[in-house]
């Protein structure tokens, strides 16, 4: 028996660029203005309408991060030109990766391949699920009964993840186990018949025909402790400039939801933005508008001290994004997701539409961040206002690099 022709896809959903604006304006209308509504401590009307002018004279695009990053508070002391339109760093973005072929991003196969190949560690895939059948990594064809036996003999601490091979965004994403010969998920024996089931037809898996099965990560405790049920990873995201740099905009720790298996913020997970620098982490966390977008202290809800919120391995954290975004080239604008393990950072995917929102939340703005500064050197109808504007600025550790060790 052969292997089947290897063609990932994402979700259909995602495909079509004429629905992606939709679909963020129902999200502002459903998610984003229940958030402002309920919120208690807005400006007066006639200051957030001149904070509106002003975003709108600077940026000549609705200003609709005004609503999405909580700059109509009465509590927010900061500079609120600081905060881009989400959708003119999706443009930046979008022009920086234009040279690259997206399939070696959506197939996380191709993907992890090419990083093994340049020695970044990144996660193990095991087995390859087609048309209903298994394969191994080489793509020889094995029995439900081989596969089950297989994954035992490794003896994986945390047993194993299903999902799938071109994307998911958190759905369609399975753990299980192996006792005694049997295929566990959530504690229930499953038949081949089952497995299949479960896989291709629940959690929207009925969007993929082909998953791969990898190895379940052993986070680092000081990650764990946020939420043992998830691996809970750090986003960052990185910008190639025309010199040839690797830089950092920003970076964040995604934790997932109680129970959770996944750290989506969609799915009710939270997030808290990282110091580039140093990798201590905010005490300010946020739940996503879905989920009320309300803001938290890291600490309290933990029960942690604020001298243990550090990201371990930082600086190997940033050797490796750096090495792997030269090795994703033409990409030049990319969101990585790296997990922590006991032994140091496994990068999980990256993406280049990935949630720059997120990142821009808790990086207290992008203006004078790498992406930020492209867009006003490449794109920005009112270059000098907005020229102007940076050279106010004047915030410390705002272009953080890193170039890669030889």
């Amino acid at each position: 028996m052969s292997e089947p022709i290897s063609n990932p896809r994402p979700p259909t959903k995602n495909r079509s660029s004429l629905l992606r604006p939709l679909r963020r304006v129902y999200r502002i209308l459903s998610e984003e203005f229940p958030v402002y509504f309920r919120t208690g401590d807005r400006k007066p009307l006639m200051t957030q309408v001149a904070d509106i002018l002003h975003l709108w004279r600077l940026y000549r695009y609705i200003p609709y991060q005004y609503v999405k990053h909580g700059l109509f508070r009465r509590s927010f002391g900061a500079e609120i030109a600081r905060y881009l339109p989400p959708e003119l760093l999706h443009r930046t973005r979008e022009a920086a990766n234009a040279g690259g072929d997206r399939t070696l991003i959506q197939d996380k196969l191709a993907f992890e391949e090419r990083l093994a190949l340049a020695g970044t560690p990144s996660a193990r895939t095991l087995y390859r699920l087609k048309d209903r059948l298994i394969f191994d990594r080489e793509g020889c064809p094995v029995t439900f009964g081989e596969f089950a036996s297989g994954i035992e003999d490794l003896h994986l601490p945390r047993g194993i993840i299903v999902k799938p091979r071109g994307g998911g965004s958190g759905s369609a994403i399975f753990r299980m186990r192996v006792e005694d010969g049997k295929l566990l998920h959530e504690g229930a024996a499953l038949s081949d018949k089952e497995f299949f089931h479960l896989v291709f037809m629940t959690n929207n898996g009925f969007y993929w025909d082909e998953f791969l099965v990898q190895e379940t990560i052993v986070q680092h405790a000081d990650m764990e402790r946020f939420n043992p049920t998830s691996v809970n990873t750090v986003r960052i995201d990185t910008l190639i400039g025309d010199n040839g740099r690797v830089e950092f905009n920003a970076a964040a720790i995604k934790i997932g939801a109680p129970g959770a298996i996944t750290d989506n913020v969609s799915n009710g997970g939270v997030t808290a933005g990282i110091d580039l620098a140093t990798g201590r982490l905010d005490r300010s966390a946020r739940t996503d508008a879905k989920f009320g977008g309300g803001y938290f202290d890291l600490c309290e809800r933990y029960s942690m001290s604020p001298d243990t919120l550090q990201i371990p391995f930082w600086d190997e954290v940033l050797r490796i994004v750096t090495k792997a975004a030269e090795v994703m080239l033409p990409f030049r604008s990319l969101g990585w997701d790296i997990a922590i393990s006991k032994d140091g950072p496994v990068i999980i995917e990256t993406n280049y539409d990935y949630g720059v929102d997120i990142l821009q939340e808790h990086a207290g703005g992008y203006l004078d961040r790498p992406l930020g500064r492209a867009y006003i050197e490449k794109f920005a109808e009112n270059k000098q206002a907005l020229a102007d504007v940076l050279g106010k600025v004047e915030r410390k550790g705002t272009a953080f690099e890193r170039v890669a060790a030889d």
